[in-house]
């Protein structure tokens, strides 16, 4: 089926303005096959009448999510671009977990942003397997989020025909996978629990936000996702990416997307064959000081062991000193209650900058005024540490104090979602939709890490898509 020009350039400025993808530049072929397959598989007939249809569906609809599944390509395959994976095990992962090791924080942040149907970040989880004999002592996340949510629902499952293998070494797939059927592998349970999937627009503002699990991370993965985006898209995305790395944490995209000018101030690290970001303390570092002595290995996906090579060694400077006030000289008669919100905009600071310990504590000291934001982002905090039974035990309180906390009934949907219990997870985003649905869309929701009702309430709409 062919559309008009007229209806397609209708089109283009609408998807541009609700998805911030882009079919300017000779794509409207691809449009007009996206758009015919999300009108045929819904409820209305024609493409003019589906349009005018979208246009009055608010950003958070289904409908949306599910033409950006169409509009997008969701190739993908284990250990795609062996170079930037023999990059991230030579040097890039064994500098983090050194790191680590010197300041005796075993935990590692990894997020695919834009995931599909979940091959690299079951990738990276295998080679975290590799790289950590200790693996077991390690607080790691491995956040895998996608705007599709049939795409999620594949990754989730983690089974895979032979094409997802085509850059895979066979002892790799006699170790991590185990056969189904003739034409079936499945991802080892192992590696399947390493990884957390979740829906997220990287075109919206959502993230990064500790109630997400999206801020503090070491390593970002963005592959062949900007470039679908227009112009003032990608640079707000670049910059969302960029505030949800800790310091001289790192950013992958793909070289069709690589720019020193929209990644700026991250320093730009060539390797043989890849291309990375790293952000600095202030986000300028010598490029060439950090790439010196790495040219010369051998870039090779084999399964003897890997040797680490660290970078000097990182540091992360300890919070400032809580002021104190000065005690009184006598007992009041009537003591004010402490006000505990410099407590926890300071918790929700250092949060987002990845001290989670620092953060735990202000949280932790918060809590004595039973206020339930402290506690909520108490759970929050120990989601990131990767310590779910206190997260929930944390959220159990939170929504005891306030049983209409919507962020609470979120995160606590989400956490269940990460332990498999589907329909209790789905009950808590039930929850959160009641809660939300007459809410203003631009109202921020308190204790929600700056998010708004509408953002919240698109997100767990999102994850009451993905199937049981």
């Amino acid at each position: 089926m062919r559309l008009s020009n007229e209806l397609c350039l209708q089109a283009e400025a609408l998807i541009a303005s609700r998805l911030g993808l882009d079919f300017s530049k000779g794509r409207q072929a691809d449009l007009e096959r996206g758009l015919v397959q999300a009108c045929r598989t819904s409820s209305v007939s024609a493409p003019e009448t589906y349009l005018a249809w979208l246009a009055t569906l608010p950003d958070e609809s289904t409908e949306w999510r599910r033409l950006a599944g169409h509009l997008t390509v969701g190739e993908t395959y284990f250990f795609r671009d062996r170079a930037l994976f023999e990059a991230l095990k030579q040097h890039v992962l064994p500098s983090l977990i050194t790191g680590r090791r010197t300041e005796r924080n075993l935990r590692l942040r990894l997020w695919s942003a834009g995931c599909a149907s979940g091959e690299e970040p079951y990738s990276l989880a295998i080679l975290l397997d590799r790289l950590l004999p200790d693996l077991s002592d390690w607080a790691h996340t491995i956040l895998a989020t996608d705007i599709n949510p049939d795409a999620l629902e594949t990754a989730r499952r983690g089974r895979y025909r032979e094409w997802s293998f085509r850059e895979t070494p066979q002892w790799i797939r006699d170790r991590y996978f185990h056969r189904r059927s003739a034409e079936t592998f499945e991802v080892d349970s192992g590696i399947r629990r390493m990884v957390t999937f979740a829906p997220l627009n990287l075109a919206e503002d959502g993230y990064p936000a500790v109630m997400t699990n999206t801020s503090a991370m070491d390593l970002i993965l963005c592959r062949n996702v900007l470039m679908y985006f227009t112009r003032e898209a990608q640079r707000a995305t670049a910059a969302r990416l960029q505030r949800a790395l800790v310091r001289e944490g790192w950013l992958v995209v793909s070289p069709a997307e690589a720019s020193a000018e929209l990644f700026r101030p991250l320093t730009t690290i060539n390797f043989p064959g890849a291309i990375l970001y790293r952000k600095g303390q202030d986000g300028v570092q010598g490029a060439e000081a950090r790439g010196q002595g790495i040219k010369d290995r051998t870039w090779e996906l084999t399964p003897s062991p890997w040797p680490p090579t660290p970078d000097p060694q990182l540091s992360i400077p300890e919070a400032p000193p809580l002021a104190v006030s000065p005690q009184p000289s006598s007992p009041d008669p009537h003591p004010q209650t402490p006000d505990p919100r410099p407590l926890l905009d300071r918790a929700q600071a250092l949060a987002n900058q990845g001290k989670l310990e620092a953060a735990r504590e202000l949280c932790e000291a918060a809590q004595d005024q039973l206020d339930p934001e402290a506690h909520l982002l108490l759970a929050a905090i120990c989601q990131e540490r990767g310590e779910i039974p206190a997260a929930l035990e944390a959220l159990r309180r939170a929504i005891y104090l306030a049983p209409d906390s919507a962020p609470a009934h979120f995160l606590l949907g989400s956490l269940l979602f990460r332990q498999g219990q589907r329909k209790r997870g789905q009950r808590s985003m039930e929850t959160v939709v009641s809660l939300l649905s007459s809410v203003p869309r631009d109202e921020a929701v308190a204790g929600g890490d700056g998010l708004t009702a509408g953002r919240l309430l698109e997100t767990a709409r999102a994850y009451l898509e993905m199937r049981l």
